[in-house]
């Protein structure tokens, strides 16, 4: 297999509300592999000009050819790709409170799916042939930037889509109540259950337990600490609910995942 990777994280404040990076990724495989992706609470619009990839989610019972130009949303568990030959994929990494802002869907409807580019916005076709026209990467990056821009200018929900990028991504969320949540941001739980529902996704307990999943997805690849101390520091109260927890999301134990540990957070190969 080779492989190359570029990656620009976001420049300004604004960015920072809608994406966590651009990148790019270029593969070639010279036998058929099987990737196994976990949750890892981003969604992504992905463009890809590969050859034939599957991808299989167990959730939807679909089995399916990547389309040209796609949505993958919040996925609360694993689903997997099947490549061959020649990958080149072009992606960006939204936060989940972007598909309302940018495309004015609720986050849910992309839940643990992924959803054709011609479903979603109009645009998106014409973005694709303008990357694919590009070469360079920084040329990529500030075409992308420019499409995002734009759409930020339109969007009804600018004021609202940083007001929740405060609200629900600060560190130590994972530790937080229902009841301390709604008292940081100064509203009721049910409104809070309501706005979280429709801008994460999930409602606020489910959030709450997916943050505490992320945090101990990280550690395990970001720390020396032992098991029991990651399922500690990420909010779990004992190591039979971060056990239980963490396979809910995954299928695998905390222990089975470290030992099939990669390089890239959240992936195994086979």
């Amino acid at each position: 297999m080779t492989h190359s990777a570029d990656i620009y994280f976001p420049a300004t404040e604004t960015e920072k509300y809608f994406i966590k990076s651009i990148w790019r990724l270029q593969e070639f495989y010279t036998h058929k592999q099987t990737e196994t992706i976990l949750p890892k609470g981003t969604v992504e619009l992905i463009f890809n000009l590969s050859d034939k990839i599957t991808y299989i989610n167990s959730v939807s019972d679909v089995r399916t050819t990547l389309p040209p130009c796609f949505i993958n949303g919040i996925n609360f568990k694993p689903f997997q790709l099947i490549k061959n030959g020649q990958q080149l994929f072009v992606g960006i990494q939204l936060n989940v409170i972007a598909l309302k802002a940018l495309f004015e869907i609720p986050a849910m409807e992309f839940n643990d799916a992924i959803v054709e580019s011609s479903q979603v916005c109009k645009s998106l076709n014409d973005l694709y042939n303008q990357l694919f026209s590009e070469r360079t990467f920084e040329g990529q990056v500030e075409i992308i930037r420019k499409w995002l821009y734009h759409k930020i200018s339109t969007s009804r929900y600018l004021a609202a889509a940083q007001k929740f990028h405060n609200w629900f991504y600060f560190p130590n969320v994972n530790t937080m109540t229902v009841q301390e949540l709604g008292n940081r941001a100064c509203i009721s739980e049910r409104q809070l259950r309501r706005l979280s529902t429709e801008w994460l996704g999930m409602n606020i307990e489910a959030f709450l337990l997916y943050s505490k999943y992320l945090s101990s997805l990280y550690l395990l690849h970001n720390s020396d600490l032992s098991l029991t101390q990651i399922g500690l520091e990420a909010g779990y109260y004992d190591q039979s609910h971060f056990i239980r927890e963490f396979k809910s999301y995954t299928d695998l134990t905390p222990k089975e995942y470290q030992a099939s540990v990669t390089g890239l957070p959240g992936h195994i190969f086979l």
